[in-house]
């Protein structure tokens, strides 16, 4: 029972970061911005303190609950080493290995010196959180832009414009803006002008 639990939540937080990093309207922030809010990354540095203590006091009582159902990187993981097993007809998944300690906390104090540091390109390195948005922004947000653009396109057969069409890889233009209606004849004689050079050409 837990463990379906765990599996249909860990699915609604999975879609629904992956929509976030997917949506260009911001539609979906609404909904369901408070789950970047939860992150780890987002919530060190934002200060939010009320967010870090919630999720180590998890951490400390259920273990790797933040890992399996909270974080989408690995979410993503467990699902790439569920089908994994699958294929290749595995019982057990994985097989005990020693813990390779050094390893584990010198990666925390690399986080934790770039962090105060301020080095935020290596703190997105190691992130889980900021390597699985690159992922998605890399490999999905085209192929769902396409697929949003093939919509609008549909939509204008039908006199809709329920869609907006987005660029892909280039940035979208903005469209020149037009002169107010008072400014597009400014070098233009007014028609009084006119009457008055043709009556003085004739009195000439």
């Amino acid at each position: 029972m837990l463990r379906k639990i765990r599996i249909t939540l860990a699915a609604i937080c999975f879609v629904a970061v992956t929509l976030l990093f997917l949506d260009f309207t911001g539609t979906l922030h609404l909904w369901f911005g408070w789950l970047a809010k939860i992150q780890f990354l987002p919530a060190v540095l934002a200060l939010n303190f009320v967010v870090i203590a919630i999720l180590l006091v998890l951490t400390l009582l259920f273990g790797r609950i933040y890992c399996s159902v909270i974080c989408p990187l690995g979410i993503f993981q467990d699902c790439v080493s569920n089908l994994s097993s699958r294929r290749k007809g595995k019982k057990a998944r994985f097989s005990y290995s020693k813990e390779i300690k050094w390893l584990r906390y010198g990666v925390l104090v690399l986080f934790v010196i770039a962090l105060v540091a301020g080095l935020n390109a290596l703190v997105a390195l190691l992130a889980p959180y900021s390597a699985y948005g690159r992922m998605v922004q890399s490999l999905l947000a085209p192929v769902w832009q396409w697929g949003n653009n093939l919509l609008a396109w549909i939509a204008e057969r039908q006199d809709s414009y329920a869609f907006v069409t987005k660029g892909v890889f280039a940035p979208v233009e903005p469209e020149p803006t037009p002169l107010p209606q008072a400014n597009r004849y400014l070098s233009a004689p007014s028609r009084q002008e006119s009457m008055q050079s043709k009556q003085s050409t004739h009195l000439l």
